[in-house]
């Protein structure tokens, strides 16, 4: 018995949630961002699945990725580098057929007396993090489009707060963009913006975080979980109350409890700010972590699944009971930094 993590990864629930996604917006289409290996859950065994299931247009991050998405895929499928090109990685992007996003003057400047095959455009419409300044349409556009764009995209910084007055101000601004650029198709909307209405749709979706299971969408789609990560119970014991659990002795028992130790930790990937927050599941009973998470040890309080605590048990972390969104909300982070965190340590499997 081995007492290593496991993540298992359900890839027909992915499939769900991309189809669900895919049908909200049936005048639009639906890819897949698959960066940062898949958030976590790995690039090559979700992309492969989904290009099965009919997505043939994909995004990553760095063109790494991209290499070896494309060498799973085969040539058919579109596959976006979101960061962009450098000048040593020409060569990867002519013999993989990848597309960068230009997301500066620079990168512009760099595909135009180097470029080797089609391109996106990425506008800055309000996140202030990466995309060209919208002034270039009135500057530059004859010499944006010699450049033959294959996609014109902006990014939503509030798409998961749908009453914030950025949404309508993005929207205001990338539609201007979509109207200089009539014959490339347009994409605005993130998981979060698939849900902000059919103006956000424009020609692609791009989920990410709600093909895995993530990103609250409350009356649109009834999303899947994308993993179940469990751990085993390496011990069980008595402790008394007034006694303290964890480094630090940050928890003090109110009454006597049963409490396992499970192997499962920050170098797995669960952050320590999940110290007393995060909650376990043992035979769906919830079983509260108790004092600090450890680098390889988690404390939960079992007295309430008692029977079920044995040595060996499976402790569920992220799944059905444990859903992704309530566990980051305990834990002060986001459903992304717990995906993309899980460490290598922790085993996958694939349903």
């Amino acid at each position: 018995m081995s007492f290593r993590p496991r993540a298992t990864v359900h890839l027909p629930h992915i499939v769900a949630n991309w189809q669900a996604i895919d049908q909200l917006h049936p005048g639009a289409t639906t890819a897949a961002v698959v960066k940062a290996n898949g958030y976590g859950l790995g690039a090559l065994r979700v992309s492969e699945t989904l290009s099965k299931a009919g997505c043939s247009t994909f995004f990553v991050a760095h063109i790494e990725e991209g290499v070896m998405v494309r060498r799973t895929l085969g040539a058919a499928p579109r596959i976006f580098v979101l960061n962009g090109p450098a000048a040593r990685d020409f060569r990867s992007y002519r013999e993989s057929g990848l597309t960068p996003v230009l997301s500066s003057v620079d990168q512009v400047d760099l595909w135009t007396r180097n470029g080797i095959g089609p391109c996106a455009l990425h506008f800055d419409t309000g996140i202030n993090r990466l995309g060209l300044p919208p002034a270039m349409i009135e500057t530059q556009l004859d010499a944006l489009k010699k450049l033959q764009p294959v996609l014109v995209m902006s990014h939503l910084a509030c798409a998961d707060e749908p009453d914030h007055p950025l949404n309508q101000t993005q929207l205001d601004r990338f539609t201007q963009i979509a109207e200089a650029f009539p014959d490339t198709p347009a994409s605005l909307a993130n998981s979060a913006g698939c849900y902000l209405g059919p103006d956000y749709a424009f020609d692609l979706l791009r989920p990410g975080i709600a093909l895995y299971g993530g990103s609250d969408a409350p009356g649109h789609v009834d999303l899947q979980p994308g993993v179940t990560l469990d751990a085993r119970i390496i011990s069980v014991f008595q402790a008394r109350a007034g006694e303290t659990v964890g480094y630090g002795a940050t928890h003090t028992l109110k009454k006597d409890a049963i409490l396992a130790t499970v192997a499962l930790g920050y170098a797995d990937g669960v952050p320590r700010a999940g110290s007393n927050t995060l909650i376990g599941y043992l035979d769906g009973s919830p079983c509260p972590v108790l004092g600090r998470v450890s680098m390889d040890l988690i404390t939960i309080d079992v007295s309430k699944a008692h029977e079920a605590a044995k040595t060996g048990a499976r402790v569920e972390f992220l799944g059905p009971h444990a859903k992704l969104e309530n566990q980051a909300a305990r834990a002060g982070t986001l459903g992304y930094e717990l995906l993309t965190g899980l460490s290598n340590r922790v085993e996958r499997f694939y349903v």
